[in-house]
């Protein structure tokens, strides 16, 4: 495996050969991207099919629920965010400001987040965390919520999961854990000097503290090898939690009007993997008499993460609310926001695990 992981010029995701072949809205973004100047007729006809549609298929969605109107709308945004992320020689960089590209990506955006918050606000009360240690405790507290499926994925992957199990574990991980770095660093833009320290901070341990094999991009590709693996160009999920759970880091980290958001989604997986990193090292215990030397990114994630997440609390959270305490509601969006979106990568993991009659129970 190429540790370096040098972009390629190639898109990362498949892109229909033929106007006729892209019949779902990701198939006709992706489309879009590589055939926008040569197929002009048939670039404008996929456009007014997108416009005539784009409202049904965000009701199937969000109003019905349908898994597979749901799929299609996350795989959408994670195709426009890779647009962010692709080599910049790419051709398909030069939509990445298009406004076809952005009105499609708004109405998506404005939609999914409003039916979130929707959802949420019943949870949320203003006058117990509009205070540094009001909020901080807040998300401690929410961090450490865990519904039964949640306790049974820790519970399977330190006892019970076979190596098959963990190699679908890893592979369903490694698009995230590829891309947190990027995720952190969008939150870098200025808001004061301490905060940029903190995240700074975060930031030099993601990279390994100047030394590159030592940075988690690194070590995640060395436990890949270690189990035979490769991680295929575009995920292998095929459902949209986990699509749903990588797309919130870039729906609130683009975004300036989320930053908070996203600095209170951030707090929250470094409150809570501590916990479930010392399950996977149980397991991976149990299966590697050599675990701690081909696995060292999980066992970094135990002994890193738990320092990580009550100094971003201190250092990051606490400031900005002493400062601005209206900011709490936003962090705590984000917190809930994050706790959702890992409570239904659970879901996920235990539905591919044979758990399913646990998530029966608790969805």
């Amino acid at each position: 495996m190429d540790k370096n992981r040098m972009l390629h010029t190639e898109f990362s995701i498949e892109i229909p050969a033929r106007s006729e072949e892209a019949g779902t809205l990701d198939e006709r973004v992706a489309y879009l991207l590589g055939h926008y100047y040569r197929d002009p007729v048939g670039c404008s006809r996929i456009l007014q099919e997108i416009d005539a549609t784009i409202n049904s298929i965000l009701r199937k969605a969000l109003d019905e629920e349908k898994s597979d109107a749901l799929l299609e709308i996350h795989k959408t945004l994670y195709t426009i965010y890779e647009v962010s992320f692709a080599h910049p020689m790419s051709a398909v960089t030069d939509h990445e400001y298009s406004t076809w590209l952005l009105g499609i990506r708004n109405r998506l955006e404005d939609t999914w987040l409003t039916h979130e918050l929707s959802t949420i606000t019943e949870l949320l009360d203003i006058s117990s965390i509009a205070t540094p240690e009001g909020i901080c405790e807040y998300l401690t507290e929410l961090s450490k919520e865990k519904s039964t499926v949640d306790k049974s994925v820790e519970d399977f992957l330190a006892n019970s999961a076979t190596i098959d199990q963990f190699k679908l574990f890893v592979l369903s991980d490694g698009y995230l854990n590829y891309r947190f770095f990027d995720a952190l660093s969008l939150t870098q833009k200025h808001f004061c000097e301490s905060v940029k320290f903190e995240i700074s901070h975060h930031l030099w341990d993601e990279c390994g503290n100047g030394v590159m094999e030592n940075a988690h991009t690194w070590k995640f590709s060395k436990a890949l090898d270690a189990m035979g693996l490769y991680l295929p160009a575009e995920p292998i999920w095929e459902d949209w939690r986990p699509y749903a759970g990588y797309n919130l880091y870039f729906l609130l980290g683009f975004r300036r009007r989320h930053f908070f958001k996203a600095l209170g989604s951030l707090a929250m997986p470094e409150l809570f993997d501590p916990d479930r990193d010392r399950a996977v090292v149980k397991g991976l215990e149990r299966l590697f008499p050599d675990a701690r030397s081909k696995f060292e990114y999980f066992y970094d994630h135990i002994e890193v993460d738990e320092g990580h997440g009550s100094s971003w609390l201190a250092n990051v959270i606490a400031p900005i609310v002493s400062a601005q305490p209206e900011s709490a509601i936003e962090f705590a969006i984000g917190g809930i926001l994050r706790m959702r979106a890992m409570r239904r990568y659970n879901e996920y993991l235990a539905e591919r695990f044979g758990l399913s009659t646990l998530v029966g129970e608790c969805g």
